[in-house]
C-alpha cells in the first residue's frame, strides 16, 4: 500500500498555479526559482534510490574524482582554482576535508593495533604488563590529586584490554582535535609569509586541501597494514609501500607551498623546513592532549 505523500498528484490540477513544496513559490519550469528544489517530489521507489545513490558514488557531478585527481597529482593546483574562482567543477574544500577524514577515521576504527602503558623510570622504560603495577606508577599531573587516580583507572583500563578502549576513545576525539589544529596551523604558517601578506582564509583554505590529501595517504597507510596483518604473503610489498607513501607527505608539501605561495625553491626549503617543526610540534601537543583526554574518559 503507498503512501499517502506518494499518492498525491504532482501537478497542480488544471487552472491554478503550480507551486513549490517546500517555499510555496510559485513554479515556472522543473525546478523552483526562489530555493531551487526540484518540482518533482514523489516518493521515490527502490530502483531510483539505488540509481541515486550509484549516481552519488560514481558521478558526484563528476566533481569529486576531478577533485581527487587534482588533490592527489598536481600538489597546491587546487587551492589556486580556488582562489582564481574556478570552483564550480571542484568538490567544496570543507566537504572534501570531511569526505576524506571520515574515510581515514573510519579505516583507523576498524583496526586493531595493540597499546601498551610503558613507564619510564630511572632513564629505563619498562612495559606495564599488569593492574596492580599501575598503582606503582607516579602519574605527577598538575599536582591534581583526583586527575592521578583517573589516570591510574585508565592505565589498568588500558592493561586490561591491551589499549582496545583507549584506541576507540582517542579515534572518536581526534576528528574534533583537528577542527583545533587546522584553523592553528593556518595562522601559524600565515605568520612566515607576512610579506607579501595572504589573507588568513588563503592559508586555511590551502591546509584544507594539504590535510586532506595527507587523511587519503593515511587512510592507505592503514589499509596496508590491516592487508599485511590478513594475507602475510603481502607483508614484503606493504612493508616497502607504506615507507613510500609516509615519504610522499613532506615531499607534497613542499611542492604545494611552491605552486600556491609561488617563492624560489630556496625560500620554499627554508620556510618548508620552518612549517614541518611547527606542524610536528603543534601536532604533538594535539594528540597529546587527545591521549590524556581519552585515558580520562576510561
Amino acid at each position: 500500500m503507498s503512501s499517502p505523500a506518494a499518492s498525491e498528484p504532482r501537478d497542480a490540477p488544471p487552472g491554478t498555479t503550480a507551486r513549490c513544496r517546500n517555499c510555496g513559490a510559485a513554479l515556472s519550469g522543473r525546478f523552483c526559482a526562489n530555493c531551487g528544489q526540484s518540482a518533482d517530489v514523489h516518493v521515490a521507489s527502490t530502483p531510483e534510490l539505488i540509481h541515486e545513490a550509484l549516481e552519488g558514488i560514481t558521478h558526484s557531478d563528476s566533481r569529486l574524482w576531478r577533485t581527487l585527481r587534482l588533490l592527489w597529482f598536481k600538489p597546491g593546483k587546487l587551492t589556486q582554482e580556488f582562489v582564481a574562482g574556478r570552483r564550480a567543477a571542484y568538490l567544496p574544500p570543507f566537504r572534501l576535508y570531511l569526505v576524506l577524514s571520515v574515510i581515514f577515521f573510519l579505516v583507523a576504527s576498524f583496526s586493531h593495533p595493540q597499546a601498551n602503558v610503558v613507564e619510564l623510570k630511572d632513564g629505563k622504560t619498562r612495559v606495564v604488563t599488569s593492574e596492580a603495577s599501575c598503582n606503582d606508577i607516579q602519574f605527577e599531573l598538575f599536582g591534581n590529586h583526583d586527575w592521578e587516580q583517573r589516570l591510574r583507572h585508565g592505565c589498568a583500563a588500558t592493561v586490561r584490554d591491551r589499549g582496545a578502549g583507549l584506541l576507540h576513545i582517542a579515534v572518536g576525539a581526534a576528528p574534533k582535535a583537528m577542527f583545533v589544529f587546522l584553523p592553528l596551523i593556518a595562522f601559524l604558517h600565515m605568520l612566515l609569509y607576512w610579506r607579501p601578506r595572504y589573507r588568513y582564509a588563503e592559508h586555511l583554505l590551502f591546509f584544507t586541501h594539504v590535510q586532506a590529501f595527507f587523511f587519503s595517504v593515511m587512510a592507505l597507510v592503514v589499509l596496508l597494514g590491516n592487508a599485511a596483518d590478513a594475507w602475510p604473503r603481502v607483508e614484503g610489498a606493504t612493508a616497502i609501500a607504506g615507507p613510500i607513501l609516509l615519504c610522499t607527505l613532506p615531499l607534497y608539501g613542499v611542492v604545494a607551498i611552491k605552486r600556491v605561495f609561488n617563492r624560489s625553491w630556496l625560500r620554499t626549503l627554508l620556510k618548508a623546513c620552518a612549517l614541518f617543526a611547527v606542524y610536528m610540534a603543534v601536532l604533538a601537543l594535539t594528540l597529546a592532549g587527545v591521549f590524556l583526554y581519552s585515558v580520562l574518559q576510561l
